[in-house]
Formats: C-alpha cells, structure tokens, sequence
C-alpha cells in the first residue's frame, strides 16, 4: 500500500512538520490522488487551475507546445515537488504550461479553498508555502540571467558560475542533460555541444557525463 505520509515527509510544504500535523493536513485537506501512466498529460496550457499539485511518486514535466509540433520541456519535477502553487494565486487561474508524466506517477491534488483554509490556521504551513513561492520567483530570475548572455559562452559561463556559488565547487554536478540545458539556454543542443567542447580544448572546463569541471573561474569570469 502507497505510503502518503512518507512522501509528503520529504515535501517542501511540509518542513518541519511532524506525522500528526501530516495527519492533519489529510484529514482537512480534501485531497484526491490519481495515478498517471508515463506519457499521459495531467493538464493542459490554458486550462481552469483550480488546485494545486503534489508529486507523490514519479516525475512530471512542465512542457511548452509550440503550433509548430514542437514540444519544449521546461522543467522536471519528482517526489517532493509541487505544481500550480504560482498560478493558482494569479488572476488568470489557468495552467500557464502544460504538464505531463514523465513516468509512472501519482498525485495528489488540493483544492485551493482548502489551501487557503489550512494557511489561516496552521501558521507553518503558510510560512512554508510563502518560502516555496519565492524560491520559484528566485529561480525563475536565475533562468532570466541565463538567457540574458548575448552568445552561447556567456549563457554557460552564467550557468556555472551560478551554480559554482550554490555548490561551492569547482566540479559541478549537472542534474540536467545536454538536451534541456540546451533547452533552458533557448539555444539548440548540437550548438550547445559544440560550444562546451570548444571550451574545454581551450582549457576553460573539463566534461564529464553529469559534472563539468571549471579550471579557469576567473577566465570564465572574463567572459560576461
């Protein structure tokens, strides 16, 4: 039997929580859960978004369909992760991507009443749900930066040097492909591949599947 409270222990909404107040949270919220095969769309760009997600189990993609058939993966969510708490609190009410299941997944859904109801009497649930909403508009304005670079090296110098802050390394893991960093920099990823070879002939990086090495951060930092 799927275990709820398990994944919701690792759930950014609930830090500091503890199983009762989990408990809780079940009772008052009125969730449903539905369990989606791999490839299976859960909601549609445009559609009324009355509630918020929860990935229980499985990863889900935040997608970008283009009239031309062209699918743009934007992000990838696991277990812990949450969708729709943005959008949900905007005027429009509508999913502004679509999304979709990377795999077998299940999620929970909450319906925004609910949400706010809980918000007004757990303190800590509120608190925790105000920190997720910056972290997104955080990351969102790091993406912004990234695409701000006038030519493919500065994108990738933007990139590493922001996430040589956040790790404190020089080695650097890299958690997505080639293919959606490409995606991320709006740049094709033969073009990206190119780019990241050249710099490490040129002694700037060092590759390896999922870390890029930086041997010359000042040198990186010359390029913005």
């Amino acid at each position: 039997m799927f275990n709820i409270q398990h994944a919701l222990n690792i759930n950014k909404l609930f830090k500091d929580f503890n199983n009762q107040e989990i408990n809780q949270f079940l009772i008052s919220s009125q969730y449903r859960t539905i369990d989606y095969q791999s490839g299976q769309v859960i909601a549609i760009e445009g559609e009324p978004l009355t509630e918020i997600g929860l990935v229980l189990d499985g990863i889900v993609e935040i997608q970008k369909n283009y009239s031309s058939g062209k699918t743009v993966v934007i992000n990838q969510l696991g277990i812990g992760n949450i969708f729709g708490e943005v959008a949900i609190f905007s005027s429009k009410k509508v999913y502004p991507s679509t999304i979709s299941s990377a795999t077998k997944s299940k999620i929970m859904f909450v319906n925004k009443i609910n949400v706010l109801k809980i918000c007004l009497q757990n303190k800590k649930l509120l608190k925790n749900l105000l920190q997720l909403l910056s972290e997104k508009i955080l990351i969102l304005d790091q993406r912004l930066k990234f695409l701000s670079g006038e030519t493919i090296r500065q994108k990738i110098c933007l990139y590493l040097l922001e996430h040589y802050r956040e790790q404190q390394a020089l080695k650097i893991h890299i958690a997505l492909s080639r293919e959606k960093m490409a995606e991320q920099f709006g740049v094709t990823r033969p073009s990206l591949s190119r780019e990241l070879n050249k710099m490490k002939r040129e002694g700037f990086i060092d590759l390896d599947k999922h870390t890029i090495t930086i041997k010359a951060l000042s040198a990186l930092e010359n390029v913005l």
